[in-house]
């Protein structure tokens, strides 16, 4: 990408400076900066921080001061010295804490976990006190699920593409397919789904946006090609994982206990719901994979398919066979 040095994302080369210009009431020039990078091995050139400094200053403090014909760039302290928290806080912190233990076998779950230790570590003494004994009040019950073996190499290729917007090549084994295919991808997010760390992206093979999770992904390259930032509208309408760009309109009816089941854990999955006398009518407009196929058969004999026909013939020529077993 024309800099050299430390392979960093954008982000992390924002933060130095940042970091860098919050030291200093004085301020820095920006060839000062760029030589102040240099001792932490980042190489860019001049142009490339004044870049940064003006996106910077769009969220950040950062003022600019002329003095003898020179321009120096500095911005207030952002450090976590001394930090106020209050028992409230503190409460949330420990819970917090506790919810992202079930995401510390990720690099990103682990480092969420350690920031906020070094929150409460930089705040009063007594603060860490108390939180230590509030962490004691809440415990997440893990049931020993699914674990993916994610290797942190990955995870951080494909945050840093995602951060700089490079198309990614990358190696793909398909549990569906039972092989592995190479395929160029543009990384939209990282998404969790049921504990597995997956990146969403658009998959020029298939010229779709897909859902791939990290662990299955063989080997990977960063491109220097970029792709569009703007994330296409079908990747923020999701129901399960989206595998497919040919939605269908899917209408069920659920009964007995299962009403009850959806209306409380999985109303949020429906475009619409509509308690008729027949049962609570779900609709939702997506595409028909896999995953939406176990949801529905795991309701087994208390959700019926309306539509689309096909599936319904499908689902009833599955249940006679079962019979016939």
């Amino acid at each position: 990408m024309g800099e050299k040095g430390k392979d960093i994302s954008m982000s992390q080369r924002q933060i130095y400076i940042l970091s860098l210009l919050s030291e200093n009431t004085r301020g820095y020039q920006a060839e000062e900066i760029r030589r102040r990078l240099l001792e932490w091995d980042i190489d860019v050139s001049r142009r490339t921080i004044l870049r940064d400094i003006d996106e910077l200053s769009l969220n950040y403090g950062i003022l600019e001061e002329d003095r003898n014909g020179k321009t120096y760039f500095y911005a207030d302290k952002y450090t976590l010295k001394n930090v106020d928290l209050t028992m409230t806080d503190l409460a949330s912190l420990a819970f917090a804490k506790e919810m992202l233990k079930e995401y510390v076998h990720l690099e990103m779950g682990r480092h969420a976990v350690a920031f906020i230790d070094k929150i409460v570590e930089n705040s009063a003494s007594l603060n860490k006190l108390q939180f230590d004994k509030l962490c004691g009040s809440f415990r997440q019950t893990h049931n020993g699920g699914n674990r993916d073996l994610v290797d942190w190499k990955t995870e951080h290729l494909i945050q840093n593409a995602i951060d700089n917007h490079n198309k990614l090549e990358i190696e793909y084994y398909s549990f569906s397919s039972d092989e592995s295919t190479k395929r160029t991808i543009h990384p939209y997010r990282m998404v969790i789904i049921d504990s597995y760390l997956c990146v969403e992206a658009f998959c020029e093979l298939r010229n779709e946006v897909r859902r791939f999770r990290v662990s299955r992904i063989r080997h990977i390259d960063v491109m220097d090609e970029l792709f569009e930032e703007d994330i296409p509208v079908e990747a923020e309408q999701t129901f399960l994982k989206l595998a497919g760009k040919d939605r269908e309109e899917l209408e069920l009816i659920f009964t007995g206990d299962s009403i009850r089941y959806v209306k409380e854990y999985e109303s949020e999955r429906a475009k619409k719901l509509s308690e008729e006398t027949d049962g609570l009518h779900f609709y939702q407009s997506i595409a028909i994979t896999p995953d939406v196929l176990r949801w529905i058969r795991g309701f087994g004999p208390e959700v019926k398919v309306v539509s689309p026909l096909w599936l319904s013939t499908q689902l009833r020529q599955e249940a006679e066979k079962y019979l016939k077993l």
